[in-house]
């Protein structure tokens, strides 16, 4: 009988604390494989009445991002550090973002109270004052392929024309890659070539565990060499989703950051995070996208396998749907008869380009030629074509890419009010019109345009003077402020610019030493602030 009472109390000790030791061992990198339910919203909260909306947003169980303001003391950053149960897993100072790891699950806040999953520790960061902003780490998981997709018709869209003169550097963001091996007729897979980084294992190798990654980077060089060797083009590839195929933003952003800094031109993005459909300023992918934009670079991505509108659905596909200059969203169209695929998300005014992204065609794991479908592969079809008409610039300039790939899109009736441009690309025509010159006033498909932006630095990096471009329209006195990543003022100066003149050398800056600025420029009732780097 003592026996028995004595094993009922072990089991009894066992249960009550098993939960607790489950907490101990969270890996800050999850190189553990766990089920994908894991990475759900598992808010518990009686008042939350978006449990359905949620259920379709990966958040990670422990990370999450933190805004404080740039003059705070490194002894303040420590207090909250040790306030959260956290420590710093990076800080990124030229948008202002840090992530924070929670050491543990549960424990006691400073005020006394229980926090036990990610959903209390980001709530209790947000009402701390001394914080700016706090954030979930949202995560995604590429797609197993929509099955049962007939019909092959690839070669309709291998380019006609072959690279150019001008070097232009694409960024992949994957799942790695492997050196395509084995024999592939009629395809030209092998990267003999590229630099990169694996932000999964933290080391210089981006090896491919899943093949998403390698498909997607093989066919981009595929159609480059379509019609010859495209040896002005060099490859990046940045390794931000595992071997299931899963990443999270804590790993995207850094690339994002380290390939624009590096100097990359195209950044292909063939996945979507699903998040809720809220103006997204300010939040943590946006910020990075926002500082890719300011470097000049351009960002092709995947609209999302929903077949859902990101227009007005409450949980959309970013980062297609953030409204920046510098995006272009990628539509999958059908092989069988040039409609939207029956996956493919769609939008009027957030989707801009349709193109085939069914039975792609690109490089196996396994040495064989594997065929996939979804927005990923028409993404990686655009930003080849993308690739391929930067080639033919003097200066890189994806305004008029953009402009040139929708504004002579074949206008078909199917996608009117689905895409910006109320059709499929039809790139001898965008190449014609590239050639031609391009507005960068593009025509959105209810006949609003983007306007010129009214303010506009450059060069951007830039080594000595930077120039202000300010709009013809507006008032030509302007205040010209700049900061350091500190947030202190170096530098402010008033301007009068003469009639005939819209331009402004700021000399200040010839003084500055190499590093990241915060400029502010005022004039009348508007405002802008940008950040510059200098080289």
């Amino acid at each position: 009988m003592k026996k028995l009472k004595f094993f009922l109390i072990v089991i009894l000790v066992l249960i009550v604390i098993s939960p607790i030791l489950g907490q101990q061992n969270n890996s800050i990198f999850n190189t553990i494989v766990e089920p994908v339910n894991q990475y759900r919203d598992d808010d518990d909260d009686d008042d939350d009445d978006d449990d359905d909306e949620d259920e379709d947003i990966i958040k990670h169980p422990s990370l999450y991002f933190v805004t404080l303001s740039p003059t705070i003391s490194q002894a303040e950053v420590d207090i909250l550090l040790d306030e959260l149960n956290s420590e710093e897993i990076w800080y990124r100072p030229e948008i202002n973002l840090r992530l924070w790891n929670t050491v543990s699950f549960p424990y006691i806040s400073a005020q006394g109270q229980t926090v036990t999953n990610i959903d209390g520790q980001v709530q209790g960061a947000e009402g701390k004052t001394e914080i700016d902003g706090a954030t979930f780490n949202i995560g995604h998981i590429i797609p197993a392929q929509p099955l049962d997709i007939p019909g092959f018709c690839f070669d309709t869209i291998l380019p006609q024309y072959a690279t150019g003169t001008n070097p232009i550097k694409i960024s992949i963001f994957d799942t790695g890659i492997v050196q395509a091996s084995g024999s592939f007729p009629g395809y030209s897979f092998s990267i003999p070539q590229y630099t990169g980084y694996d932000y999964i294992d933290d080391d210089k190798i981006p090896e491919d565990l899943n093949g998403h990654g390698t498909h997607i980077a093989g066919l981009i060089h595929h159609l480059l060499s379509a019609q010859g060797p495209a040896s002005v083009v060099s490859f990046d590839i940045r390794k931000t989703h595992d071997n299931l195929g899963r990443g999270f933003i804590s790993n995207l952003i850094p690339a994002i950051l380290d390939a624009v800094n590096e100097g990359a031109n195209i950044l292909n993005f063939s996945f979507s995070y699903q998040n809720k459909n809220v103006n997204p300023t300010g939040r943590p992918l946006k910020l990075a996208v926002d500082y890719a934009e300011q470097m000049g670079a351009m960002v092709i991505a995947a609209a999302g396998n929903t077949n859902e509108n990101n227009d007005t659905d409450p949980i959309i596909s970013f980062p297609a749907s953030y409204p920046n200059a510098n995006i272009l969203s990628v539509a999958s169209i059908s092989c069988k008869d040039n409609k939207l695929s029956n996956f493919s998300s769609y939008g009027q005014y957030s989707v801009d380009v349709a193109l085939l992204g069914e039975n792609i065609p690109g490089p196996g794991l396994n040495g064989n030629v594997a065929y996939q479908s979804g927005t990923s592969f028409a993404s990686a079809n655009v930003t080849a074509l993308a690739t391929i008409l930067a080639t033919h610039q003097t200066t890189f300039d994806y305004q008029k890419i953009k402009c040139s790939l929708i504004n002579t899109s074949t206008t078909s009736s199917d996608f009117f009010e689905k895409v910006v441009a109320n059709g499929i690309i039809n790139f001898p025509a965008a190449f014609n019109q590239l050639s031609n010159g391009c507005t960068t006033r593009i025509n959105t498909s209810n006949g609003a345009v983007v306007p010129k932006p009214k303010f506009m630095f450059y060069p951007n990096p830039f080594n000595e003077t930077l120039q202000l471009e300010i709009d013809k329209n507006i008032e030509k006195k302007a205040t010209v402020s700049i900061f350091n990543q500190t947030g202190i003022l170096v530098s402010k100066n008033r301007y009068i610019l003469e009639r005939a003149s819209n331009i402004i050398n700021i000399a200040q800056t010839q003084q500055l030493p190499p590093g990241t600025y915060f400029v502010k420029v005022v004039t009348g009732n508007n405002a802008l602030t940008q950040i510059v780097v200098k080289r």
